[in-house]
C-alpha cells in the first residue's frame, strides 16, 4: 500500500474523488486484523478481543464496523499483494526455480454441516464454497510458494480462471522472463486448446495431461505436444505436489470459512494463501508468534 500510494482509494472508488466524511480507522488496520483473524481462525467477536488487548481499544473498531469494511474491500487488492509477494520471492529465487504446477481447490463458507452428510449428486446442488485456482512455484531444494491465486463462484470453471491467470503472466516482464521455458504441470482439468495455446505462448513447456480413450484419440496437434513431453519426462509425476500445498494451508488455517458472505470468504481464502508466502519469508510467522506470546 505505501508502494502505490492511495491504492485502496483506487481500488474502492476509481471513478469518484475522494468526499465524505474520513475514516476513523486506516485500511492497514483492516488488513491486519483480516490476517490475524485468518491465521488463528477467530470469529469477528474473538477478533475483536484480541485486537483489544494487543493494540489498545482506541486503535480498534468493533466487530460490526470490522465486518461492514471488509466487504468495502475488494478481492482483487488481495489479488494483488499476494502477487507483490510472490514476486520478491521470485526475485529471490528463480535462478532455482523447476517447474510450475496450477491446480484448483475448494473452501467451504456458510454451511458446514450438509457437505459431511449429503453424497454425489446432492453435494452438486450446494453452493456455499469458494472455488480458487492456484499457480506454485516448485524450487529444486523442494521450497514451494504460491505465484499468484485467483477466486472464483462456486464451481466456477478452472480453465477460465487458469487463463486469467496465465494471461497475468504475459503481462509481467520479469516473471515471463524467470520462467521461459519452465515446464508447467496440470491435470486432465486443462485439458483445452485454447489454454495449452496460452501457456505455449508464454513460454512454458506444458506438462498437461490430456484426455485419451481408445475409441478416441488425440488428433490435435497441441494436444499431441502435450502427450509428447508427459512420455519423454518423469516431471509430472510430481504434479501432486500442490496437493500437498492445499493440504498444509487447509491442516492449518482451515477449510472453512466462518461467514456467510461470499465476498468476505474470498478475501479469507486469499489470506491464507497470502500467509503461506509469508511463511516462506518467515518474518510474519516470527510476529504472530511473538503477539502470541504476549497474551
Amino acid at each position: 500500500m505505501n508502494r502505490r500510494g492511495q491504492a485502496v482509494l483506487v481500488y474502492l472508488y476509481p471513478f469518484k474523488t475522494k468526499r465524505g466524511r474520513p475514516k476513523k480507522y486506516p485500511d492497514e488496520i483492516i488488513l491486519t486484523l483480516l490476517f490475524l483473524q485468518v491465521a488463528w481462525n477467530l470469529s469477528f467477536r474473538d477478533l475483536e478481543y484480541l485486537a483489544v488487548q494487543i493494540f489498545g481499544r482506541e486503535n480498534i473498531p468493533d466487530f460490526s464496523t470490522y465486518y461492514y469494511r471488509l466487504k468495502q474491500l475488494p478481492s482483487i487488492l488481495l489479488v494483488d499483494f499476494l502477487n507483490f509477494v510472490s514476486r520478491r520471492l521470485l526475485g529471490k529465487y528463480h535462478k532455482e526455480l523447476r517447474f510450475l504446477i496450477i491446480d484448483g481447490t475448494g473452501f467451504k463458507y456458510n454451511e458446514i454441516y450438509p457437505l459431511k452428510i449429503l453424497r454425489g449428486k446432492e453435494i452438486k446442488e450446494v453452493k456455499s464454497h469458494v472455488k480458487v485456482v492456484v499457480l506454485s512455484v516448485h524450487l529444486k531444494d523442494g521450497k514451494r510458494f504460491i505465484l499468484t491465486a485467483l477466486p472464483g463462484e462456486s464451481y466456477a470453471s478452472e480453465v477460465k480462471l487458469g487463463e486469467k491467470i496465465v494471461r497475468w503472466l504475459n503481462e509481467r516482464g520479469f516473471i515471463w522472463r524467470a520462467l521461459k521455458g519452465k515446464p508447467f504441470l496440470g491435470d486432465k482439468a486443462y485439458d483445452s486448446i485454447k489454454f495449452i495455446e496460452l501457456v505455449l505462448l508464454v513460454g512454458l513447456k506444458p506438462y498437461i495431461k490430456v484426455r485419451e480413450t481408445l475409441r478416441k484419440g488425440i488428433k490435435s496437434e497441441i494436444r499431441l505436444k502435450c502427450k509428447e513431453l508427459l512420455e519423454s519426462d518423469e516431471i509430472y509425476r510430481f504434479r501432486g505436489l500442490i496437493e500437498s500445498i492445499f493440504g498444509e494451508v487447509k491442516q492449518d488455517v482451515g477449510s472453512y470459512e466462518r461467514t456467510k458472505s461470499f465476498h468476505i470468504a474470498q478475501l479469507f481464502v486469499l489470506a491464507k494463501f497470502i500467509l503461506f508466502n509469508m511463511g516462506v519469508l518467515f518474518f510474519v510467522w516470527m510476529i504472530f508468534q511473538t503477539l502470541s506470546s504476549m497474551q
